[in-house]
């Protein structure tokens, strides 16, 4: 869906997008799976994918802005970021849940 209003330069759209995962997917979900790390190390770098997720945001939504409107940097972090959030999935297997 992202990908798509980016090709369709529906760049309103993309704006809400960035806004929306930010809050909903960034923040809510990549901080609290986060947390659930038990690895000092692991944490940490989690927490340097969650802000190069920001960073690849934060470069969508510049390019989708009123005059800068530029797809191909949009596409661009769109890459970046889903090549980010799969390095951050990858740490699930180190998940380890106590039992009770």
């Amino acid at each position: 869906l992202f990908r798509s209003k980016i090709s369709e330069k529906d760049y309103a759209a993309v704006l809400e997008f960035t806004k929306y995962y930010d809050l909903e997917f960034r923040k809510a979900k990549m901080g609290r799976a986060r947390k659930l790390l038990t690895d000092k190390a692991l944490k940490d770098e989690a927490v340097l994918m969650c802000n190069a997720v920001t960073f690849d945001l934060i470069g969508i939504n510049r390019a989708s802005r009123s005059g800068q409107e530029d797809s191909e940097v949009a596409m661009k972090y769109l890459v970046e970021m889903r090549a980010d959030l799969k390095k951050f999935l990858e740490l699930e297997s180190t998940i380890v849940i106590p039992s009770e």
